[in-house]
């Protein structure tokens, strides 16, 4: 046949969400795939994300 060899390509997937389990599931496939996460919030950590108001930062976590 023609001789040609292609190289197989890499997944994409998106994650909705970068809390705990967006990033441990980003984290696993990113040996095999090509990742993008989508996150409303401005930074990670979903409901186990640090909190800052004034001077204090204090870490909360899901009810």
């Amino acid at each position: 046949m023609g001789g040609v060899t292609r190289m197989a390509e890499r997944l994409r997937v998106g994650v909705i969400g970068a809390g705990i389990a967006g990033l441990t599931i980003v984290r696993s496939l990113q040996k095999i795939a090509d990742v993008i996460v989508f996150e409303k919030s401005r930074g990670v950590g979903g409901r186990m994300a640090t909190r800052r108001i004034d001077d204090v930062s204090f870490d909360h976590g899901a009810q």
